[in-house]
């Protein structure tokens, strides 16, 4: 609290030294009246000077950047965008202040039209079937980056912070491309269909076809790995249900149950084995998204 305080302090000074001063004033006439201004207006300019260097008026926020934040929000908030992950921070602001209508009334061009136009992917650049695959991939993303096992560091840090968005960037660039040649080939069959035309859509659709099940094995290998992951959270749940073992232990003792406590024991000894293998098993799945 004092610190937010203390850029008053010179302010409250001079209205200090003003009323005082003002006292004085009266019982000295014009020529100090001139005097007190004098030294009023300095004391003015000291105040000034040291709330300009404490960054004072650094902390009040400017109302047009306050503005383009809100703006910048209600961007990300309902636009669904795709960014290439090796865009720096102010390329991905120029990428969202592109799609901003109060910067585009007043000349700026649409990011659709920027210079980083082909360093993101927007939802409805992609046909139905392309969205579903990217919310998949998308989904599976989200359960490792919510995972339990990521938060504790068990899982590879390089295949979850680097391979994994490049992964999901890769997979929207290629529906992007894959959408925009579905649209070509749904114009290419409007109307007549001859056989000379078919001889060269055909080929083409193979091709496409066959990108297109490149892909659905990606987002598929992805969602492997988030249910590697989610196993790896269940393991270490529990793991973590174990450590409660000696309560039960000791409630198996006090009615005398020995075959209850041996089987009690060898039980967890198993699942200590089955905890540890579950959580390698999601740091493999996640290594080979590099390969």
């Amino acid at each position: 609290m004092a610190k937010g305080n203390a850029g008053w302090a010179p302010a409250i000074l001079i209205l200090l030294g003003v009323v005082g001063l003002a006292g004085i004033a009266d019982q000295t006439g014009a020529t100090g009246a001139r005097i007190i201004f004098v030294v009023v207006t300095c004391l003015a300019v000291a105040g000034v000077i040291y709330l300009v260097k404490s960054g004072y008026f650094r902390r009040i926020p400017s109302g047009v950047n306050y503005i383009l934040a809100i703006e910048r929000e209600h961007v990300r908030n309902s636009v669904h965008l795709v960014l290439d992950p090796t865009l720096t921070a102010d390329e991905h602001l120029a990428v969202v202040d592109g799609f901003i209508p109060r910067l585009l009334a007043q000349g700026r061009p649409h990011a659709f039209h920027g210079p980083y136009r082909d360093r993101f992917v927007e939802i409805n650049q992609l046909t139905g079937e392309s969205q579903a695959l990217l919310s998949r991939a998308e989904r599976a993303a989200a359960v490792i980056g919510d995972s339990q096992v990521k938060r504790a560091g068990l899982l590879d840090a390089v295949a979850n912070d680097v391979v994994l968005p490049q992964q999901i960037w890769e997979i929207a660039r290629l529906l992007r491309m894959q959408s925009h040649l579905q649209y070509e080939q749904h114009r290419a069959r409007e109307g007549v269909v001859t056989a000379e035309l078919s001889a060269v859509l055909e080929p083409q659709q193979a091709a496409l076809q066959r990108s297109v099940d490149s892909v659905t094995s990606r987002v598929e290998g992805l969602e492997r790995y988030a249910y590697r992951v989610q196993e790896a959270d269940a393991a270490l749940r529990a793991r973590e249900a174990l450590r409660n073992n000696d309560k039960y232990l000791a409630l198996l003792a006090h009615t005398d149950d020995t075959e209850g406590l041996a089987q009690l024991t060898s039980q967890a000894d198993v699942l200590e084995r089955t905890v540890a293998s579950s959580i390698q098993e999601a740091v493999e799945a996640g290594q080979t998204l590099s390969l």
